[in-house]
């Protein structure tokens, strides 16, 4: 069980790796993010990017889940008041495989209830050149061991 203690300024944690598939890109795409570049191989194959590429909101939704595989699934998370340094580094494509990690920046005790503390982590996905493709700094809201 993670609480707001286990969390070090310097640590990094891994949160294990997925391969990206079209035929999901595809359907998060339609049903979120309908843009030609993200749903159409022929105006993808004319756009900037050459070729298909995920949503970006699609490369968040995937980090999350490694997030919630990971840490928050047995934690003592209660949510989070938000996100900053939202970035889409690099366009992701149909079997890239990314990599997961989390750099703790800093956590600090809540101002309005003792009982929780909020951990701001940089959230990163690497692809399998080791370049950064999505990167934020998320800020968990975690209670504190009694």
């Amino acid at each position: 069980m993670w609480y707001f203690e286990d969390f070090k300024p310097g640590d990094v944690i891994d949160l294990g790796s997925v391969t990206v598939t079209e035929s999901e890109m595809l359907d998060f795409a339609r049903a979120f993010d309908p843009q030609r570049f993200h749903v159409d191989h022929d105006a993808a194959a004319g756009s900037t990017f050459g070729g298909l590429v995920a949503s970006g909101w699609h490369t968040a939704a995937m980090f999350m889940r490694r997030y919630v595989d990971t840490v928050l699934a047995d934690s003592s998370g209660e949510g989070s008041p938000g996100v900053d340094e939202l970035r889409f580094v690099r366009p992701v494509r149909p079997g890239d495989t990314l990599t997961a990690r989390l750099t703790v920046l800093g956590s600090f005790p809540s101002l309005s209830d003792s009982r929780l503390g909020i951990v701001k982590p940089r959230c990163e996905f690497v692809n399998s050149a080791g370049e950064v493709v999505f990167s934020m700094v998320l800020h968990s809201i975690f209670r504190r061991r009694d």
